[in-house]
């Protein structure tokens, strides 16, 4: 299961560049993902990777496909929860918190394309939210 790394690092680096620029990249636009920075919890290094996301009323709420073992999260953790955001157009500081929720409840409200992805390559999908810092 899953695409080959060199792979999904290209497709991550043209989605980045894109939702950067304000352009869609179906299933992506800026309505419906969204650029997640962190920085590496042995490296350092800055790390960007494109999620999608759902607007829940306000609420920015991602499903994540590892869940808690995904890496930007595990970053974001190793960092007290601190990550931040590129959302409609602007960088923005934010607190991840992870939430106990089925996943499917917000899988069924999200881009069908990207429900689909996220249901397919997923090991243990769980829901992150998106605080404002």
């Amino acid at each position: 299961m899953g695409f080959p790394w060199a792979v999904v690092r290209i497709a991550n680096a043209v989605t980045n560049a894109a939702l950067l620029a304000g352009i869609p990249r179906p299933p992506y636009n800026r309505d419906n993902a969204l650029i997640v920075e962190t920085s590496g919890r042995r490296s350092g290094k800055r790390r960007r990777i494109p999620v999608g996301y759902l607007d829940d009323g306000g609420r920015i709420i991602v499903v994540v496909e590892d869940g808690s073992r995904a890496h930007w999260v595990r970053n974001a953790l190793a960092d007290g929860g601190r990550l931040r955001i590129f959302l409609r157009g602007a960088w923005r500081s934010v607190r991840l918190q992870v939430l106990d929720v089925d996943p499917e409840t917000y899988l069924k409200r999200m881009n069908r394309v990207h429900a689909g992805f996220v249901r397919h390559e997923a090991s243990t999908p769980g829901v992150i939210e998106l605080l404002s810092d």
